[in-house]
């Protein structure tokens, strides 16, 4: 029977010095695995990691890592993993919390990082993480080996600097991840605004449910682009989702524009995975107390548009391209949504991750 010798604590840092009777594995090294994210840039000088989603974003949302994780293996009796919030992530939006997973339990928020204010703004700023984990103790005595895992925030971007183990500790590969990949595309909503946490957002809900990997490709700000189409049909994933549109309403896109947008990023990324599910996503329900003054047309319009393009891939012989009205995954009701009304709470994401899985499922056994 194991038990947890401590809590999860974190502090500050001003520096990489390591405790004389404890070794350093840098997270360049092999002994530290990456998972749930698209690429790892590893950076053989320094021996730092960090994950990189590609698509660009003025405000850095690119070096987000939502829901990546950190996964290493290791009978070491202390555990430490050193992080760097990073100044990559320029946008005053952010969530910095983080959790871990020892042997597949743990807590739903870990750590935390606060970035300084100026005005009430947010600003960039770097700053080191000391994140010791807890050890379960063998009642036996004998050192045995455990997985762990962080789970990296939705809205900040961190670098990984390496784990910090007793002298001599040993290493073994961790556990698998499960071997479907899910791509979750989108915009803010998909990115994981506004829930309290990476645990909270949709896309980690409904992998969590299925027992999938998730790739969160949502970026915050993301319009329907058809350049798009080519980025998600080079990525390696069994399954995909898109749920964009709502920025198209937001800034006013022109319906013909969105037409064609819609219509290249969807023919691209079927192109690229021709038998891959594809769960089109039309944009949720938003209470109408939000209504941005750059709007030209309803966000029904939009929805149809979508619904069209989805119907007429269908209609010619697309078995694996499902459309999922996004107003029926969450009730209309603000109380589900943040204080803007575009972005779920966590009540409404959790509505919505329950709601897409039965979906996901439903379409699944359909074919």
């Amino acid at each position: 029977m194991n038990r947890f010798l401590m809590c999860a604590c974190f502090s500050l840092v001003s520096s990489g010095a390591t405790a004389a009777s404890a070794d350093f594995v840098a997270a360049a090294d092999s002994r530290i695995e990456f998972s749930d994210c698209l690429k790892v840039i590893r950076d053989a000088d320094s021996g730092e990691a960090r994950v990189d989603r590609v698509l660009e974003n003025a405000r850095g949302y690119r070096w987000d890592a939502p829901g990546a994780r950190v996964r290493f293996r290791t009978d070491s009796a202390a555990v430490t993993v050193r992080l760097r919030y990073s100044a990559r992530h320029v946008g005053p939006a952010c969530n910095s919390i983080g959790f871990w997973r020892v042997d597949g339990r743990g807590d739903t928020a870990a750590w935390s990082f606060t970035r300084p204010q100026v005005d009430g703004k947010k600003l960039p700023y770097d700053a080191e993480l000391a994140v010791r984990l807890p050890v379960p103790d063998t009642l036996s005595g004998e050192k045995a080996f455990h997985d762990y895992e962080l789970i990296l925030p939705y809205g900040d971007a961190v670098d990984v600097l390496g784990v910090e183990v007793r002298s001599g500790a040993r290493w073994q590969k961790p556990a698998a991840r499960p071997a479907v990949r899910w791509v979750a595309f989108g915009d803010s909503v998909t990115h994981g605004f506004t829930a309290s946490s990476v645990a909270g957002s949709y896309p980690f809900q409904v992998a969590e449910a299925k027992g999938w990997q998730v790739i969160n490709e949502g970026i915050g700000g993301r319009s329907a682009l058809a350049k798009d189409g080519d980025f998600l049909a080079g990525v390696e994933a069994d399954v995909f989702s898109v749920a964009i549109g709502v920025n198209n309403w937001q800034g006013g896109t022109d319906l013909a524009v969105f037409r064609k947008n819609m219509t290249e990023l969807l023919g691209r990324l079927r192109a690229g995975h021709p038998d891959a599910p594809v769960y089109v996503i039309t944009p949720l329900w938003v209470p109408p107390s939000w209504q941005p003054k750059s709007t030209k047309y309803s966000l029904e319009d939009y929805r149809e548009i979508i619904r069209e393009i989805v119907a007429a891939r269908v209609a010619g012989g697309d078995a694996h391209m499902v459309l999922v009205n996004g107003p029926e995954l969450i009730d209309h009701d603000p109380a589900l949504f943040d204080k803007v009304a575009v972005h779920p709470n966590d009540a409404g994401f959790a509505q919505m991750a329950e709601r897409l899985t039965r979906v996901m499922a439903m379409a699944a056994r359909q074919k």
